[in-house]
């Protein structure tokens, strides 16, 4: 008796009884396409998939029944013929499922290799319009032009005017220069990539998103830049540059609530623009210095608070000494790590900034090699080294190339200095 029941138990659908909620969270982790095939599963299946908040259509892991066939069509007619496919199952996905609410919706249509994918423009701009009718909370949205950059108004305006949207990720090669209205009044974390801006719509998007505290600018090209930003907690700034028209433009980052900054030393802003940085709160950055990088920021005065401080980049050494007659002291600093930067060449700059940090604990560095000349005895005697008695720094981790032979002759210059 006791074995039947426990063979009745053993075919019980446990997955089926769990309530609609549980079951679209288990949904959640699959694709849009994954999700819509299990109404074959059972008749308590049939419909979920309808009522899914969570939808994610991604080209680039959509399955097609056809494999390509060399002799049948080359490879751009296949990839056209399965991007119609995918474009008609996201079309049919969204006029059948009921109209309920849709928390979140990513649609990833990155592939313009071999099309032009602006024929599309007009379904991408409905299947938009459709989630942010039913209260989105989160959007992210990846569409990349082959043949047509920086087009105006590919994004539908319904964007930046969508009062439940709280995490945004926009991916697309557009721009967003004409946008005259953005309220967005629970939008918290925003990440731009490969998006054309304007000082004109940054203003607006500070002023039009009050609750905003993670900006995540990546390769987006801007006249000029200006935060202010009471709300704003942390900022992140990649391969994106930008400067004024002026010589005597500002730079101005004004976040009395910053806590987390990572931005990019660039030629463009630094040798047209001066930096006017108000990050009381800081306490971490990230600065990159880049290759051609040659004018003075005074960006490392706006860092003088920071307790965990990050220097990396093709010229960090340039950067680092072009900053240093203006250093501030870093009181608060406790991990500094420094990137880039050879110990046999440049360790007077090091050493120089390592006096601006009394209260160090940890310094890290981390080098690549170096290919200049070097005599361990005369170059360590040459050295005009700034005092830095670092009484509190308790760990040195210093990290070299398999491929560097010179390891012994800077561990000497180290260890030898202090």
């Amino acid at each position: 008796m006791a074995r039947a029941d426990n063979s009745r138990r053993g075919d019980r659908d446990r997955l089926s009884s769990l309530p609609d909620c549980l079951i679209h969270l288990i949904m959640s982790f699959l694709t849009a396409q994954e999700a819509v095939r299990t109404c074959i599963l059972s008749k308590r299946w049939k419909n979920l998939w309808t009522t899914l908040p969570f939808l994610d259509f991604d080209w680039r892991k959509s399955k097609y029944d056809r494999k390509w066939d060399p002799d049948e069509w080359d490879y751009s007619e296949y990839q056209i013929h399965k991007l119609e496919k995918f474009r008609d199952f996201v079309t049919m996905t969204l006029l059948l499922r009921e109209p309920s609410e849709l928390h979140k919706f990513r649609l990833s249509f990155l592939d313009g290799e071999f099309y032009d994918l602006c024929r599309y423009d007009i379904f991408i701009r409905s299947w938009i319009l459709h989630a942010l009718k039913y209260n989105l909370q989160v959007l992210h949205f990846s569409f990349s032009r082959y043949y047509d950059p920086y087009p105006q108004g590919s994004l539908h305006l319904g964007i930046f005017t969508c009062a439940s949207l709280v995490d945004a990720s926009l991916h697309s090669t557009i721009s967003v220069r004409n946008i005259e209205v953005i309220n967005l009044p629970c939008l918290k974390r925003l990440h731009l990539k490969m998006i054309a801006l304007s000082q004109n719509f940054v203003g607006k998007l500070f002023c039009g998103c009050p609750v905003l505290e993670l900006l995540h600018l990546e390769n987006c090209g801007a006249e000029r830049f200006s935060t202010n930003s009471k709300s704003l907690k942390h900022l992140k700034v990649e391969n994106g540059c930008w400067g004024g028209d002026s010589e005597k433009s500002m730079e101005l980052i004004d976040t009395p609530n910053l806590v987390s900054l990572y931005y990019p030393m660039c030629p463009y802003i630094f040798d047209q623009c001066k930096m006017l940085l108000k990050m009381p709160s800081l306490t971490s950055a990230s600065i990159h210095s880049h290759y051609h990088y040659r004018g003075q920021s005074n960006v490392l005065i706006g860092l003088s608070n920071v307790q965990y401080l990050v220097l990396f980049g093709e010229n960090i050494k340039g950067a680092m000494e072009i900053e240093l007659p203006n250093c501030p002291v870093f009181s608060n600093l406790k991990n500094l790590s420094v990137n880039n930067l050879c110990l046999r060449c440049h360790f007077n700059i090091l050493a120089s900034f390592l006096s601006h940090c009394p209260n160090l604990e940890k310094l890290s560095l981390c080098y690549l090699g170096c290919y200049c000349k070097w005599d361990a005895l005369g170059n360590q005697e040459s050295l005009k080294i700034a005092p830095f008695e670092g009484k509190r720094l308790q760990t040195v981790e210093v990290k070299f190339s398999r491929s560097d032979r010179n390891f012994p002759q800077d561990h000497e210059v180290f260890t030898g200095y202090h």
